[in-house]
């Protein structure tokens, strides 16, 4: 693998259908997949990607902090009671606006109306910060936890096999290509996994056998639901290269 990412990038990506199943998989098994994602090396790309030093957790045991960190009934009541902010905010919000014009059209008194102008500005700032710190827990949570469930690792051509590009109407400008893979994975044993991927006819000319490129995978299934990765940066290529060869 002299070289990153030499075969040409697909049209079509069934990103959605891959994702799909992998938060079907995570709903099914929550608690084995962050198992999963606990041993094995950060967010399964490599080294490089924050895995945990040798001699930081041989140390662990003798160094730890007298403080107990909270434990998982804890924490999980306090993201709950901070989501439910989400809800509770626009209806205590709803129900000061309704008092307040109550009482101005008691009095006429304008305060009133500037109480309401307070409390929407209050209400959206606050509902804001709550909805973005929700989203931020979701993420740091299937940061954790989706290692356990999607693999990557680099993908090398072993068959080619590229439909016909003529049809009634000429010259297509897209075709589908059937190819066999051989996966070096960042983790685990290598396999061999059919692709099918359509790319513009132009491209198709550069698949070959040897063309290589970065793959994800659903590690319950490696062998049936390997995708081309299209989604990921150079640096994040580069570092399932390397965890690939480390392997």
């Amino acid at each position: 693998m002299d070289s990153m990412d030499t075969w040409p990038t697909p049209v079509t990506v069934d990103d959605r259908g891959f994702d799909l199943k992998a938060m079907q998989q995570l709903r099914r098994n929550p608690s084995a997949t962050s198992g999963n994602a606990g041993s094995s090396p950060a967010s399964n790309a490599s080294p490089a990607d924050g895995a945990s030093d040798p001699g930081a957790t041989a140390s662990g045991t003798s160094s730890a902090s007298p403080a107990s960190p909270a434990t998982p009934a804890k924490v999980g009541t306090r993201e709950k009671l901070a989501n439910s902010m989400i809800l509770v905010i626009p209806v205590v919000s709803a129900l000061a606006i309704v008092l307040c014009w109550m009482r101005y059209a008691d009095t006429n008194n304008g305060l009133w109306l500037g109480a309401i102008a307070v409390i929407l500005v209050l209400a959206a700032l606050t509902w804001i910060s709550s909805v973005k710190k929700a989203f931020a827990r979701a993420q740091g949570h299937l940061a954790t936890r989706l290692p356990g469930v999607i693999g990557y690792g680099v993908g090398i051509i072993r068959e080619v096999d590229v439909d016909s590009p003529f049809d009634e109407n000429g010259v297509s400008e897209t075709v589908t290509a059937h190819l066999v893979l051989s996966v070096n994975p960042v983790q685990g044993p290598k396999f061999q996994a059919p692709v099918d991927a359509v790319y513009n006819t132009s491209d198709s000319e550069k698949l070959a056998v040897g063309a290589h490129g970065p793959v994800r995978y659903l590690r319950s299934d490696p062998e049936n639901t390997v995708n081309i990765e299209t989604r990921l940066d150079d640096a994040r290529i580069r570092q399932i290269y390397q965890g690939a060869a480390m392997n």
